[in-house]
């Protein structure tokens, strides 16, 4: 008897204890829409009421959220991860276990339910394994999921949303100019936003210093100012520079000259084909020519605003180009930047002493003319170069530079052809020298062709010729110079005779392995007989998060007979190859950031005295140290001078200012200390007064928003219409950094000027999952330092619904119907059903008219109109519009039957 019962006790044993005793039923059953703010995700989910909550079905819920997850019923198994790759996630229900992010726990008897679906998970029970909140909402049949971090999905909806919102136009493309635009006109005065920046420093070779710099910019009397006023002592400041300017991009300045811009003060003089350089100085500039248009054929300029203290890096089609650091006079300038035949889209990336990251983002594209066919573009301008407007101090300005001036006109022959004509005059040496510059572009087969002629008064000649172009993958760009006589510029030097360069750029491809990679080589020969060959080759990829950037250049000077380099040195001749790179990544542990630079001299020809290795690196690497916080530290080789440089710096940025402190230290017994601070003042939009941030509120555009319920759909906020608050702003890429307050007000920095970029309400943060945006959004094009004022309504939402007919009266699926607001613009489309059958949920109240798709009414040989006018408000929520037939399109022999 003993061993039965024992028998018997095993047998219990080795069976798994269930300790639910509740089965699937139809009157359990339900069917939840997952929502995640006003979003709904993937198909609705099956699910169970059960008695101790809610279930759903764990394969439904891995699809909406298309999670990484693989579910093996056969093992009774799932494994993957959640949010993010290094979130592990293992369920076994044969060993009761689940790991998760947070460690491995029991799993509960109840957290599984065996259901004909599947395995119907209960609520809470996913919730504490995904880190998140699932609630169900069984008055509105819906899983609700609550999550105070912003899950890596959404990103992707909003995405998709924005795009939805923007092709307006069904083209797929984001134009920009149809979409509502909101006005920001030009004031007699508006109160200037100010950006502070105050640095002391101490070292051992000098003693203490202090250095400030203030930049502010407004409005008054109709124009925009920018200024700059900086010191290095607190007891008054050393220059001043002051810019009063307006721009207009569609071209409306000065009635009948059409002009996009006038400036006056701190101006940039344009540059030319073969006389000029772009130079800064007190003037007047005058233009009707596009912003940001290069000024020379094949290469362009980029400048602007570099703050003390920060660098800069410049990339090409997201490829490593150049960097800078701060050169002392507030700017960034990248010269001579080579242009690529076809999209040319460069991002300035601006690196803060506190930790700022900034973009400055620009394309040029390159392709057939210039200037549209029968448009003439001109500009003219006088500056002082390299003068501030005020100078306060005896500092060494250059005798040999002056005034200089200039005025150009470029003229569109017809679509692929245009000429200009240049006169310039500028001090050179000591030397007024006085120019005419004539070119001639065209463009044919997938190339672009520019000749430019230049003629210096009492001197000599000047001629270039050069192609862009693309040959298959591979995009050339070919130049050559002739020089005749005594001619002399800024761009060509006084023993220039001739010079022929070739440069390819294109990509190898390993699989989906990219490797983008140019080559180039150029001959120059000097009027002394000398002639220097060069070639490089350069390559850039990226590789684990790491842009790295690797250029190899050869210098070789052969019949060398008392040559004089450029540099005005005596040049050995014989031959010199580098290697340099420079690179930008993220390494190792999360948000540690790597920045570096070094040049290395592989050979040395027999005329050459420098050794090979290292002639210069930096190194600097930036980590993060806390909330809102970051150390950096740097490390400058310079082989030449044999000097190594150390520094280590911490950063804090608080809501409304930053701070930094350095250390720096040298092989040479030199150190130094620098303590540094940083903030804006400007107008607050939302509590009124002023407002102190840490963005540069005086080099940036602002948005200040106030959002409200349009409860009549009008789009206009009337009396008793309330505001919403806790709403997100997006601009662009960028979000402010508050939702909206118990006003409905928010504001959103650092847009970038003169860039037009879409506001909207982002989707994902509306409380009510019943509230939409009224329309796509507002367009400003942002000016430095200015509020613009927007008003942006969300509406309650109705549906609309209806059955399709063709013309003979058949029921129609699969054609595309519109919904479109009164401004033509389309607001939503859908698909008919196989039977007819079209719904619009989610609409927002307003007036509207259904039409079919160009397509599909072409298909039905229909006119695109259904039904002229819908109203949807809080009386007429939904609407059921019957059957809707459209007409029948009218035929040749009609149209030319009517035809007067």
């Amino acid at each position: 008897m003993f061993a039965c019962f024992a028998l018997m006790l095993a047998s219990i044993c080795a069976t798994p204890v269930r300790a639910e005793t509740w089965r699937a039923s139809e009157d359990d059953q339900l069917l939840l829409e997952l929502r995640s703010g006003s979003y709904r995700l993937g198909e609705p989910l099956r699910g169970y009421q059960t008695p101790g909550g809610t279930c759903v079905d764990f394969a439904d819920l891995i699809q909406a959220l298309d999670l990484p997850l693989r579910l093996d019923k056969k093992s009774r198994r799932a494994t993957g991860w959640l949010f993010a790759e290094d979130q592990h996630f293992v369920l076994d229900r044969d060993a009761r276990t689940v790991q998760t992010p947070a460690g491995n726990r029991a799993l509960a008897a109840d957290a599984i339910h065996d259901t004909p679906e599947g395995w119907c998970m209960d609520l809470g029970a996913l919730s504490g394994w995904f880190g998140i909140d699932l609630v169900a909402d069984l008055g509105n049949l819906a899983v609700v999921i609550k999550s105070a971090r912003k899950l890596p999905f959404l990103d992707a909806i909003e995405r998709r949303s924005r795009a939805a919102r923007l092709d307006a136009s069904g083209s797929g493309g984001f134009d920009l100019a149809m979409l509502p635009r909101a006005a920001l006109p030009y004031r007699a005065w508006r109160a200037p936003a100010l950006d502070v920046q105050v640095q002391s420093q101490w070292s051992r070779t000098t003693g203490f210093e202090a250095q400030y710099e203030l930049r502010a910019a407004g409005e008054a009397l109709g124009l925009s100012y920018a200024a700059r006023l900086s010191g290095t002592r607190l007891g008054g400041p050393d220059a001043l520079r002051f810019r009063a300017f307006r721009y207009a991009p569609e071209g409306t300045l000065l009635g009948p000259l059409s002009a996009t811009q006038v400036t006056l003060g701190d101006v940039e003089t344009p540059r030319s084909s073969l006389i000029a350089q772009g130079s800064y100085g007190r003037g007047l500039l005058l233009s009707n020519r596009p912003l940001n248009l290069p000024a020379r054929f094949g290469v362009t300029t980029l400048r602007g605003t570099l703050p003390a203290g920060w660098d800069a890096e410049l990339y090409r089609n997201g490829e490593l180009r150049a960097a800078q650091g701060d050169r002392g006079d507030g700017r960034y300038d990248f010269a001579d930047i080579e242009l690529l035949f076809g999209q040319n889209d460069f991002d300035v990336v601006l690196y803060g002493p506190q930790g700022q990251i900034r973009h400055e983002r620009t394309s040029m594209p390159v392709g057939g003319a210039a200037i549209p066919a029968g448009k003439t573009w001109y500009w003219a301008g006088i500056a002082q170069d390299h003068h501030d407007l005020i100078n306060f101090t005896d500092r060494f300005v250059d005798p040999l530079t002056g005034w200089r001036w200039g005025i150009g006109v470029e003229r569109g022959v017809d679509s692929r052809t245009s000429i200009g004509i240049e006169a310039h005059s500028i001090v050179l040496a000591g030397r007024r020298r006085n120019f005419l510059e004539a070119t001639l572009r065209r463009s044919l087969a997938g190339v672009l062709l520019e000749t430019a002629a230049a003629r210096q008064f009492g001197a000599g000649r000047a001629l270039r010729a050069e192609a862009l172009g693309k040959i298959g993958a591979v995009r050339f760009d070919a130049r050559a110079l002739w020089v005749a006589g005594d001619f002399e510029s800024e761009l060509i030097k006084l023993q220039q005779r001739r010079e022929y360069s070739l440069r390819l750029n294109g990509a190898v491809r390993a699989g989906s392995w990219r490797l983008p990679i140019e080559a180039g080589l150029r001959r120059t020969q000097g009027r002394d007989g000398r002639t220097i060959d060069e070639w490089s080759l350069r390559g850039s990829m990226r590789v684990a998060g790491i842009a790295v950037g690797v250029e190899w250049q050869n210098r070789g000077v052969s019949n060398h007979r008392a040559a004089i380099s450029a540099s005005g040195a005596d040049d050995p001749g014989g031959t010199v190859t580098v290697l340099s790179n420079m690179g930008l990544g993220i390494i190792g542990l999360d948000g540690v950031r790597l920045r570096g630079s070094a040049r290395f001299r592989v050979a040395q020809g027999c005329g050459g005295s420098a050794p090979r290795g290292f002639e210069q690196a930096q190194v600097v690497v930036e980590a993060p140290a806390g909330r809102g916080a970051s150390a950096r530290a740097g490390y400058d080789y310079d082989a030449p001078a044999r000097r190594h440089d150390f520094t280590v710096g911490y950063t804090r940025q608080f809501d409304r200012f930053a701070v930094r402190a350095e250390g720096r230290a040298d092989n040479r017994g030199g150190r130094g200390l620098a303590l540094a601070l940083a903030f804006s003042i400007g107008p607050d939009p939302v509590a009124g007064g002023w407002r102190l941030a840490r963005d540069r509120l005086a080099q940036n555009g602002q948005a200040a928003v106030e959002v409200f319920r349009d409860e009549n759909g009008d789009g206009t906020r009337q009396i008793g219409e309330p505001a919403v608050s806790g709403v997100t702003i997006a601009a662009g890429v960028r979000k402010a950094d508050r939702t909206t307050d118990r006003g409905g007000r928010a504001v959103v920095d650092g847009l970038q000027p003169y860039v037009p970029v879409l506001v909207t309400v982002d989707p994902g943060s509306l409380p009510d999952p019943l509230l939409k945006p009224k329309g796509p959004g507002l367009v400003v094009v942002p000016r430095p330092g200015v509020l613009a004022q927007l008003v942006l309504p969300l509406a309650p939402t109705g549906e609309i619904e209806a059955v399709l007919l063709s013309p003979d009266g058949q029921p129609r699926g699969g054609l595309t119907v519109e919904l479109a607001d009164p401004a033509g613009r389309v607001v939503l489309r859908t698909v008919s059903d196989f039977d007819g059958y079209v719904l619009f949920d989610a609409v927002p109240y307003g007036d509207y008219r259904l039409q079919l798709g160009p397509t599909s009414a072409a298909a039905l040989g229909a006119r695109p109109g259904l039904v002229a006018h819908v109203r949807i408000d809080q009386e007429h929520a939904s609407l059921q519009l019957g059957k809707l037939r459209p007409e029948p399109a009218p035929t040749p022999a009609q149209i030319a039957a009517s035809t007067p």
